[in-house]
């Protein structure tokens, strides 16, 4: 149903995963208002967000000038807890792109984040752009940054994601890449898609 009502290459549906305490709904409102909410509850089941924004057109020609396009990003933040979990997988249905998020400080949060990257393979459209992003850099010290880049890599070479970030929603550390590279690839992915649904 999800899937049928989003059938404008405008709108995009766009879920974010991990483990609870990562940051995953304070990530979705530093997005959304460019600001850091310290005071985000725990996510009971879905919440659902609207970003409404624009990109460059990524798919313009080289030859013509990149219009900005309207983008509305529907963003779907999953409870992190596993008595969620069992709700969740019918909700990546018509996603075409996702967040998988764990805490740069705990790399306890990626103990289950095979699991999540099940989730999403399982039940999001096939080669749905999915981007693997480490919080809370702003915890860490410089000694560790080198750590913690090797990790990141480590891990997305693992499960073969090939686009990774560490970010802070804190201070604002790659939040624009993130953003901006997360609503391009999946505009680009939501153009066909729909083609091959016929829309």
């Amino acid at each position: 149903m999800v899937a049928r009502a989003r059938n404008s290459k405008n709108v995009l549906k766009i879920c974010i995963l991990g483990e609870g305490g990562v940051g995953k709904t304070t990530l979705t409102k530093r997005i959304i208002t460019g600001t850091f909410d310290s005071k985000t509850k725990m996510t009971i089941g879905v919440d659902f967000h609207l970003l409404k924004t624009s990109i460059f057109d990524p798919l313009a020609s080289e030859y013509s000038d990149a219009l900005q396009i309207p983008i509305q990003a529907q963003i779907w933040d999953f409870a992190g807890e596993e008595r969620f979990r069992f709700m969740l997988p019918r909700y990546c249905k018509g996603a075409v792109g996702g967040l998988i998020l764990y805490d740069i400080t705990r790399y306890s949060t990626t103990n289950y984040i095979d699991e999540w990257f099940s989730i999403w393979k399982d039940n999001a459209p096939k080669n749905s752009p999915l981007l693997l992003v480490a919080t809370k850099s702003d915890l860490i010290s410089k000694d560790r940054e080198e750590d913690a880049m090797g990790s990141i890599i480590e891990l997305a070479e693992r499960l073969d994601i090939p686009n990774f970030y560490i970010i802070s929603s804190l201070n604002g550390k790659n939040i624009h890449v993130l953003t901006n590279d997360l609503l391009i690839s999946a505009y680009k992915f939501n153009n066909s898609y729909l083609k091959e649904q016929g829309f």
